[in-house]
């Protein structure tokens, strides 16, 4: 049945996809997207959960699923939200915006916190329609079956009134002058805990089927994500020399000429409230509720009077700092996804398991102080300062730098700017200049191999790690005398040869003399400490003896000298260090 079925869906236009098992959407999209790269299907099966009842649920979310796609999940603690302490859920792919939040959280804890007012918890939904009557006529209609209208809900809205919401009003509203013939009924809901899309959805479509005529034609009944009465404000304030710094007043005024050009700026009034939105989306995805409406209904709310402006508010009067926003925020606490994504419920949980009045404060106080962190940012030292700061890693992690490699670049940008071109420029450089091993310095030496375990996996090569430090130890006894390399180097080969030694250059993957075996030589020490232990006497010897010592023959470059053979095991190491990522 299945090869069957991807033999007949070779095209790209498919019918019959819904019904497709997981895993045959998943090859059917390698036959003709992936150019049957296993890769890519491997690399969708790898994002699976291995719990096959929580995979199910993810599955049942949407339609035609084929594997999870994962965010990053952080927290910002600290904030003090009308005097009570909250660690806060931030689901977002976005660089600096959990730290930023966190930081700016904890600037206002000692600073009276955020201070929070849910200014209306009202929701709209509407019955768009068509009359092409006399509007003497409809209004009378309407006036004469409202109150069935109301009656019509009382099955749905039996529960939710018991909780105390409902239906609060139904009006007739003419928008003949914008459209001919339309009009609408504009209903109020109170939904409490839910956000409840799928209970307004079914008020209006009840009261659609009994508003319903010969003379009225039903276009549409559907709730809005437009909520200017669904509104909390969040605010901090505090005395001007309170907000710190080398000059608070002058860093105050440039913060309420940075809010007030938002508001007059269209250009600047998105950017500004794209901002805020990183701290109300965070977190509006980490409780499992709709992103897109509240993006879309912020986005509106901002348009309200013709132009769009900023979300944010800021006043200086009277020596007192004052920021604060208004925004609508339709939330739900119970019932969707907040019911089902075992992260949705846990972070209601780390949030204190809040009403949907106390998660629009909480909501709204995470994107004032993502506002206040980038304005910040913005009016002192740029926003690239701390934004790329953040982005560093990001990008070290894709230029697949060494743990060594990214101490070297994070110190060396501490007090510079950094962008891509610049981080890539340093890295090329790290990675252009080799950092060699100096196996004189036993304290040091010491250090860099304090992470080397028995199990510890080999970058290249077949040794494991005892094996690698008994080598290193076998070459010492050979550069102290103790084992006789009896293979000869001519003359001629041995200086051209030692011109390397002289050289910036490493030691090649797969270097290895004849004299040397190609399998591993097998370990002869008890224990990897053990074998430590003696690569440090042989150090030791190795220096003792060229006190008297000139000469000491090598394997591949002939007879050296206590230089040549410092050179010699200077690469040797470093090559063998970095075999096993030491280095």
């Amino acid at each position: 049945m299945y090869s069957k079925k991807i033999r007949i869906s070779m095209s790209k236009i498919i019918s019959g996809f819904s019904k497709f098992t997981k895993e045959e959407k998943i090859a059917w999209l390698a036959n003709n997207y992936f150019q049957k790269n296993t890769n890519a299907t491997a690399i969708i099966k790898q994002y699976f959960n291995e719990d096959e009842k929580l995979q199910q649920l993810h599955d049942d979310f949407i339609e035609n699923t084929i594997s999870n796609f994962y965010l990053p999940m952080g927290v910002a603690p600290n904030f003090v939200i009308n005097n009570k302490t909250y660690a806060i859920p931030m689901v977002i792919e976005e660089s600096s915006v959990v730290a930023a939040a966190s930081l700016v959280a904890k600037f206002w804890s000692t600073r009276g916190g955020f201070k929070t007012t849910v200014l209306g918890t009202t929701k709209i939904g509407q019955v768009h329609f068509m009359f092409a009557g006399k509007k003497a006529d409809l209004a009378s209609y309407f006036n004469k079956n409202k109150t069935e209208l109301y009656a019509a809900t009382a099955s749905i809205t039996k529960n939710m009134e018991k909780r105390g919401g409902g239906i609060l009003d139904i009006q007739l509203v003419d928008k003949t002058d914008k459209l001919d013939n339309y009009y609408q009924l504009h209903v109020t809901f109170e939904t409490k805990d839910s956000m409840g899309a799928n209970f307004i959805n079914s008020c209006l479509e009840a009261i659609a089927n009994q508003f319903r005529n010969d003379t009225i034609e039903i276009v549409m009944s559907i709730l809005s994500n437009y909520v200017p009465e669904c509104l909390v404000r969040a605010e901090v304030s505090c005395k001007v020399e309170e907000l710190g710094g080398e000059n608070p007043q002058k860093f105050a005024q440039k913060f309420e000429q940075a809010v007030k050009i938002a508001a007059i700026e269209p250009y600047r009034a998105v950017t500004h409230n794209k901002g805020i939105m990183n701290g109300i989306d965070a977190v509006v995805l980490a409780t499992g509720n709709d992103f897109r409406a509240i993006e879309a209904g912020a986005h509106a709310y901002a348009s309200r009077n013709g132009t769009y402006s900023s979300l944010s508010y800021c006043t200086i009067e009277n020596n007192i700092f004052r920021f604060w926003m208004d925004i609508p925020l339709a939330l739900g606490t119970v019932g969707g996804l907040t019911a089902l994504h075992p992260l949705a419920k846990l972070s209601l949980k780390m949030l204190q398991k809040p009403s949907a009045q106390e998660l629009m404060q909480i909501i709204a106080a995470a994107g004032l102080a993502q506002n206040f962190a980038a304005l910040r940012a913005l009016t002192t030292k740029g926003i690239q300062h701390g934004h790329m700061k953040m982005h560093l890693q990001n990008i070290l992690n894709q230029l697949g730098a060494t743990n060594r490699e990214k101490v070297i670049v994070e110190e060396y940008f501490k007090e510079k700017t950094v962008s891509h071109a610049a981080v890539v420029s340093k890295f090329e450089a790290i990675k252009n200049t080799v950092n060699w091993v100096d196996f004189n310095d036993e304290i040091k030496l010491k250090h860099v191999l304090d992470p080397l375990k028995p199990d510890t996996k080999p970058v290249f090569g077949k040794m494991n790690a005892q094996q690698m430090i008994e080598h290193l130890g076998f070459i010492l006894r050979i550069s102290n005398g103790r084992i006789q390399a009896d293979s000869f180097v001519e003359e001629e080969k041995s200086e051209r040869r030692k011109i390397f030694l002289d050289s910036a250059e490493e030691l090649k993957v797969g270097f290895k003399p004849a004299v040397l075996s190609e399998e591993p030589t097998p370990v002869k020490y008890a224990s990897l400490e053990k074998a430590i232990e003696d690569l440090f006497i042989q150090i030791v010897k190795f220096h003792e003896h060229f006190k008297t010592a000139k000469l000491e023959n090598h394997p591949f470059f002939g007879e050296l000298d206590y230089s040549g053979w410092i050179k010699f095991h200077t690469k040797h190491f470093t090559h063998h260090f970095k075999q096993f990522n030491l280095i």
